[in-house]
């Protein structure tokens, strides 16, 4: 399912904040400055998501990450929900900001 939503990551020493693209029961992609190396793990945190995951591939600012356990559908309708909540306006303010944090013109 794509998502255009703000969420944290928290590894061991460090936190970091993300952009989740796309997002299913066993996985999701993310857009993060600093990418985490392939294997490591954490947290991922997004309204009422808390999941613990492990990197699978990174290329660049995108990063593939494999939940431990399976996200119930609910959480996933509900994280739609609030996608599909942003108005037009929000959502391109987001991308923006995003984009803009990505690419590191925001500290």
């Amino acid at each position: 399912m794509r998502l255009h939503l703000p969420a944290h990551l928290t590894f061991v020493g460090r936190r970091s904040s993300c952009l989740i693209e796309n997002i299913s029961q066993t996985g999701a992609q993310l857009v993060v400055n600093g990418a985490p190396r392939r294997g490591e793990e954490g947290q991922l945190k997004c309204e009422d998501l808390l999941a613990f995951f492990r990197t699978v591939w990174s290329a660049g600012n995108l990063v593939g990450v494999e939940f431990d356990e399976t996200i119930p559908l609910q959480t996933l309708l509900n994280l739609r929900r609030i996608n599909d909540a942003y108005s037009d306006f929000h959502r391109m303010e987001a991308r923006c900001t995003a984009r803009r944090w990505v690419a590191g013109e925001l500290r």
